[in-house]
């Protein structure tokens, strides 16, 4: 239900990538966490993939997370696609050039994607107030610097954080300077200047923001939170209370108690807030911790490889209905064309799959098991496809538990496998959820918290099982937002603890995967979400 509700709240897009973005020479380079997929050449294609296992390095270094030694599942690396210009995520992301997106990054337990340029618009917009704020936008690689603190901090420190935290500690890495021996931490994010310099500081409206934003809700959230963390993390006498802060939390403190118990007199903190934003940045320059440049696998694309690369780019972004029809002519060209090529046959079952021909993915997944019996992806749609059918047809679920085992036992590791075999026993109403069933849930939330799928499965499963405590934690990234559906979900949350519980669990219980809402079902369902949550008085915008 949750799942559903989202999506239909979500704003559907069209791409149609610009044609001059792609290019038929590519490269595929890999590190311990990355796989980056880059139209390039091979020089800078390997300095981008050092500086991405830099920026891991000093995660790892900053957060006191050990790392060394520590095998991670092949599937958690996330993989990278650097092409085109700015405005091409534009057009990725949102159907049209002009919206200002420097880079995004999709979080997946089948799979971690983010898609970067490889550089800034060459044309510029002629009027004055456009160029200004492509000088002002956010730089493509501090997006992705961004956005992958998001997912390093759900992979080894999971922690229900406020927003304003969980964005400005990400902000802080967002401009990170690589040099040959350090790195440089601090410097004032030059697209938050404008909201550092006009927006006062308020610490309530930024620690305890109210249920409807306004025109600053972003500024406090992004430059006042990178204000405060840089504080937090970069000032001695400060750290260490951000913990503090998130344990008063967990103790059931409201949102100004734990800062109050945590930070201390609270207009003090205003005033060093202030000094600091006035005065100069606060920077940390740091060795290092290994010497030699990290290790990059490089290799250039075949033809059959490259030419994929739009439909798998597309594929990966994730696509509405009328864009999925529109892949599988461009998947079916393709196979026509490079009939023996896995990675061809791969993206074109992903195609299908997400058009929901099913027997046409079905035996596209066979055929590339067939080239590549190691490929989990493979496997992975061959056991979706069973999964998708059992929605009408339940006796499909034993067929897709056989063959998300079979996908486990080529990569036990692997979160996705895990996630569908539970999927399998939870949409099976002949039996309970085994205990085998709910360990798998939790070694994948293990392996893929940052993926929002699993970790409602979890919250669920907790329910369930009468661990309200818990599944708060779990959901915390659900809760804390500001939004009409977040407050609806802590009402139902207490509703829960009074002794109503079927409110929250037909919430957050997972959708079938199998289940197609049309546009106007999508639209009602949308209705449904928005008088639900006026009838539990909050705020639908």
């Amino acid at each position: 239900m949750m799942k559903r509700a989202l999506a239909a709240l979500a704003a559907t897009t069209s791409l149609a990538l610009a044609p001059a973005a792609l290019a038929a020479d590519w490269f595929r380079a890999e590190t311990e966490h990355f796989i980056v997929y880059a139209e390039d050449d091979e020089e800078d294609t390997v300095e981008f993939a050092q500086e991405l296992e830099r920026l891991d390095e000093v995660l790892s270094f900053f957060t006191g997370v050990k790392t060394d030694g520590e095998e991670l599942p092949e599937s958690t690396k996330v993989t990278v696609f650097r092409f085109g210009e700015t405005s091409d995520m534009s057009v990725l992301l949102a159907g049209n050039r002009n919206t200002g997106v420097g880079g995004f990054f999709i979080g997946r337990a089948n799979g971690s994607v983010a898609f970067v340029p490889r550089q800034r618009n060459k044309r510029r917009d002629r009027s004055l107030r456009n160029s200004i704020d492509q000088d002002m936008m956010l730089d493509p690689e501090a997006t992705l610097a961004h956005e992958y603190v998001h997912y390093f901090m759900f992979q080894h420190a999971d922690a229900p954080y406020p927003l304003w935290y969980s964005e400005g500690f990400a902000e802080l890495f967002s401009n990170i300077e690589f040099n040959e021996d350090n790195f440089v931490i601090g410097d004032v994010p030059t697209w938050r200047s404008a909201s550092l310099a006009t927006i006062p500081i308020d610490l309530e409206k930024t620690f305890d923001p109210p249920a409807r934003g306004d025109r600053t809700t972003t500024g406090r959230t992004y430059a006042h939170g990178w204000l405060i963390a840089s504080h937090l993390n970069l000032n001695p006498e400060r750290r260490g209370q951000m913990s503090e802060y998130m344990v008063a939390i967990g103790e059931g403190a409201s949102r100004m108690e734990a800062a109050e118990r945590a930070f201390g007199d609270l207009d003090v903190l205003h005033d060093e807030l202030e000094e600091f934003r006035r005065g100069s940045a606060r920077t940390l320059r740091v060795p290092y911790a290994a010497n030699a440049e990290p290790e990059v696998e490089i290799r250039r694309l075949t033809e059959a490889q490259a030419a994929r690369m739009e439909l798998m780019i597309k594929s990966k972004r994730g696509v509405d209905e009328d864009d999925a029809q529109r892949l599988v002519r461009d998947a079916r060209r393709l196979v026509a064309e490079y009939p023996q090529s896995p990675a061809v046959l791969l993206a074109a079952t992903e195609a299908e799959f997400d058009a929901r021909n099913y027997s046409e993915a079905e035996s596209l997944a066979q055929r590339v098991l067939e080239l590549d019996p190691e490929s989990t992806a493979a496997a992975n749609y061959y056991a979706d496809v069973a999964l998708r059918r059992s929605f009408e047809d339940p006796s499909q679920l034993a067929e897709a538990r056989s063959r998300f085992a079979a996908a486990n036992q080529m990569e036990t590791d692997h979160a996705y496998p895990l996630y569908g075999y539970y999927l399998t026993h939870l949409f099976d109403e002949s039996q309970p959820v085994p205990d085998q069933a709910k360990m798998a849930l939790e070694a994948s939330f293990s392996y893929a918290p940052f993926d929002q799928g699993v970790r409602q499965a979890l919250i669920h499963m907790l329910l369930e099982e009468d661990r309200p405590a818990e599944a708060r934690i779990v959901g915390a990234s659900f809760l804390n937002g500001s939004g009409g559906y977040s407050c609806m979900l802590r009402k139902k949350f207490d509703e829960y603890g009074e002794g109503n519980r079927e409110p929250l669990l037909e919430e957050i219980r997972p959708d079938h995967p199998g289940e197609y809402l049309d546009e106007a079902a999508r639209e009602a369902r949308q209705d449904e979400i928005e008088a639900e949550i006026e009838e539990y008085g909050c705020e639908t915008a």
